[in-house]
C-alpha cells in the first residue's frame, strides 16, 4: 500500500487494524468507529488527565520524554502478545505501515525513558493538526500514564486540534478519554485537516 493512499484513509477518518491467524486477510483491513473515542486537547481538559494521574506523575523521579528515539523498539513491544494465548492486531503488515509512514514523517513514538531504560512508548500517526494514536505499550508501573499526560501536552503545544484513540477501554475512560459520534469525529478532522 502507497504512503498516499494510507494518509487518505486516515484522513477519511477510517483506522487500519490487522488480524493475526493462519488465514488473514488478503488485504489489510480499515475500519470505522461509531462511536470514536478522543482525548480532548484543550487545558482544562488536560488538566483533569493529570489529576487523574497524579500518583503517577509524582512516582516519576527524572523520568523523560522523549520523542522517535527508539522507533523500532517501540513497534516491536506494542507488537508482542499482552499475555499467554492473545493474538496480536499490530503484524508484521501493521509493522511496515508504521515504518512507511515514520520514514515520510507521518508516524512517531513518544517514549518515557526511567534513565537508560526504556519504560513505555506509544505510536502515533499524525496528519495536519490531527494525532491518531495509535497502540501503546509500557513496562514500569505508572509510565503508561506519565506517557499519556505528557504526550497530550506536547501535542497540544505543538498546535494539535484532534487526539484519536479510535474505540475506548475502561483505563482511556477512566484516565479522561470522551467518545464522540462519527459524525462529530470526522467533522472535527475535516477542521484538524484544514491546517495541511
Amino acid at each position: 500500500m502507497q504512503r498516499a493512499t494510507i494518509l487518505g484513509l486516515y484522513a477519511q477518518g477510517l483506522f487500519p487494524m490487522d488480524e493475526s491467524g493462519e488465514s488473514p486477510p488478503a488485504e489489510l483491513p480499515w475500519w470505522i468507529a461509531d462511536p470514536r473515542t478522543i482525548f480532548e486537547l484543550d487545558e482544562a481538559s488536560r488538566a483533569a488527565v493529570r489529576r487523574r494521574v497524579r500518583r503517577s506523575l509524582r512516582a516519576r523521579g527524572d523520568w523523560q520524554l522523549r520523542i522517535s528515539t527508539a522507533f523500532d523498539a517501540v513497534i516491536a513491544h506494542c507488537a508482542a502478545p499482552r499475555g499467554a494465548g492473545d493474538g496480536v492486531w499490530l503484524t508484521e503488515r501493521m509493522q511496515r505501515l508504521y515504518r512507511l509512514l515514520h520514514a515520510s514523517g507521518h508516524a512517531h513514538t513518544f517514549e518515557i525513558w526511567v534513565g537508560d531504560e526504556l519504560a513505555a512508548g506509544l505510536i502515533a500517526v499524525t496528519l495536519g493538526r490531527a494525532a491518531m494514536l495509535e497502540s501503546m505499550w509500557h513496562r514500569v508501573p505508572h509510565a503508561g500514564n506519565v506517557l499519556v499526560s505528557r504526550t497530550l501536552d506536547v501535542l497540544a503545544d505543538g498546535g494539535a486540534e484532534l487526539c484519536d484513540i479510535q474505540t475506548a477501554t475502561e483505563h482511556t475512560l477512566r484516565l479522561g478519554a470522551v467518545q464522540i459520534s462519527r459524525a462529530e469525529y470526522e467533522a472535527r478532522l475535516r477542521a484538524a485537516l484544514a491546517y495541511g
